[in-house]
């Protein structure tokens, strides 16, 4: 069961572990991108929190509220790029019985439509080369899905994202420079798949 607490939670875990790792983000973008990741994923996922409340027992509309708030206050690229996650995953997310399958399900929605708002594929160093094979994983995992499940398959993920040269925004004016560097937006994207996992861990899915 993933319920609309759990959808809270996820948003305030991840606007924790932005904030705590915000230098690092800086730091990554600062190698490949505009050096504002940091900043405005932290101002972004603040805002989340800020305008959650108890008033909904639909996780989906915690998750579309979250998304509606990172469109408008990231900024750069990031911002619409989660803002459709979030949005989109929310949208497929129906009523207050809403299983992990169905979790999986609404994120899928929200990557192919990062996707598609992105132009991106697979093996450009981007935050999709995190996302997708976790939730490739989440699919075929269903309901039987554990918090290690997601952290292992997101840290296989997150090394592999090194090793791709960067075909997306300013990253791939580096080319082949870029190979062996990691992208900021895969490395925050795994902060919010941990904050997922950690709220699964203490609902006691594991």
């Amino acid at each position: 069961m993933f319920t609309a607490e759990m959808a809270r939670q996820w948003i305030k875990e991840s606007a924790s572990k932005i904030e705590s790792n915000k230098e690092q983000l800086t730091d990554l973008d600062q190698v490949l991108g505009d050096g504002d990741h940091g900043l405005n994923m932290t101002r972004g996922f603040n805002a989340a929190v800020e305008q959650l409340n108890g008033e909904t027992d639909e996780p989906g509309k915690v998750l579309k509220g979250a998304g509606t708030s990172l469109l408008s206050k990231i900024g750069g690229a990031s911002g619409p790029l989660y803002g459709t996650l979030f949005m989109k995953a929310g949208n497929q997310l129906e009523g207050t019985e809403v299983q992990l399958s169905d979790l999986s399900s609404g994120l899928r929605v929200g990557v192919d439509a990062m996707k598609k708002r992105g132009k991106a594929e697979r093996e450009e160093k981007t935050m999709i080369d995190l996302l997708e094979p976790v939730i490739e994983l989440m699919e075929e995992k269903g309901n039987e899905l554990t918090p290690d499940h997601l952290i292992d398959k997101a840290k296989e993920a997150l090394e592999h994202v090194k090793e791709y040269e960067a075909k997306k925004g300013r990253a791939a004016y580096y080319k082949e420079k870029s190979k062996g560097k990691q992208d900021a937006g895969a490395q925050s994207s795994y902060y919010v798949i941990e904050s997922l996992a950690k709220v699964l861990d203490k609902d006691g899915e594991a």
